[in-house]
């Protein structure tokens, strides 16, 4: 639920190696810029307008804030290493005089995914499985090897940047695409009063047949993927517009109906938007 995937981790840096754990495709975000390293499966990864179909050694960085979802195939393992880390963070450890600014493939290009070559993957294997080894926070100096290897690991991944985002890009399958077209639909019209045959009307292609064409690729329905992005920009218009009304927030993300807005607010996040905004003020004063 979103409740759970608006929660701000304590530790500076979150991290999971090899998770093999299974997973729904379910759209969050989060406040921290994320590393995503795929390392086996088959996955659809959608990130705000975008959808990368991931090959193992595939990275992800992300700004963590657009809304994005990985749906795995069920059939076989789905292996990932992924880490969240708070930006206050990197700044404060890398107050280098002349120095780079390792963060700029975050906050320049926000959302990306890196296809890396053989000997690229296994320097990032090798760095994930040091910030695994060294991951023992009660040993002081392998706590100070954790964070110097995940500082390594952005360096790395500043210096690719540089040029394999600069390579063109491959061009998707048509069936993707039309998926594609309708999640740049929705982020420009969400929202409006939206309907399957306004997609039917801009794609030229039967309503019934986007559809089913979605669900498949995404694991997830268009009324779904539309709600998640109604209910996600609810939740950053609240936490940064603290003297506006529910119901105009209600208004501002696509409800006609406060009523509904709340309904639909708390099958998705868990908590009715009051609830949840008491919970975003408690936080801020540091009550349990």
């Amino acid at each position: 639920m979103l409740a759970s995937r608006w929660s701000i981790h304590t530790e500076t840096i979150y991290f999971r190696y090899r998770d093999e754990q299974p997973i729904e495709a379910v759209f969050h975000s989060h406040p921290q810029y994320e590393i995503y390293y795929f390392h086996e499966g088959a996955c659809s990864f959608l990130i705000g307008e975008r959808i990368y179909e991931l090959e193992p050694g595939d990275l992800i960085i992300m700004h963590g804030m657009t809304l994005h979802c990985a749906n795995a195939a069920k059939d076989q393992p789905y292996i990932r290493s992924v880490c969240h880390f708070h930006v206050g963070y990197v700044q404060e450890m890398l107050r280098i005089p002349g120095g780079a600014d390792i963060l700029e493939p975050f906050t320049r290009l926000k959302n990306a995914r890196l296809r890396l070559q053989p000997r690229q993957q296994a320097e990032v294997e090798g760095l994930l499985l040091r910030l695994h080894e060294c991951n023992v926070p009660q040993d002081k100096l392998a706590h100070v090897q954790y964070h110097l290897a995940f500082l390594e690991l952005l360096t790395r991944i500043c210096r690719w940047c540089e040029t394999l985002l600069a390579e063109p890009s491959a061009a998707s399958s048509e069936k993707l695409q039309h998926v594609q077209d309708m999640i740049t639909y929705v982020e420009q019209h969400y929202m409006e009063d939206l309907h399957l045959e306004d997609l039917e009307r801009e794609l030229h292609l039967n309503r019934h047949y986007l559809s089913k064409l979605f669900k498949r690729v995404t694991g997830v329905t268009i009324f779904h993927y539309l709600f998640e992005r109604r209910i996600n920009q609810s939740c950053i218009l609240m936490a940064m517009y603290r003297s506006s009304t529910l119901t105009e927030i209600s208004y501002r993300v696509g409800f006609k109906h406060p009523a509904h807005f709340t309904r639909v607010f708390k099958r998705y996040v868990g908590v009715t938007p009051e609830q949840y905004r008491k919970q975003l003020e408690r936080s801020e004063k540091g009550e349990a």
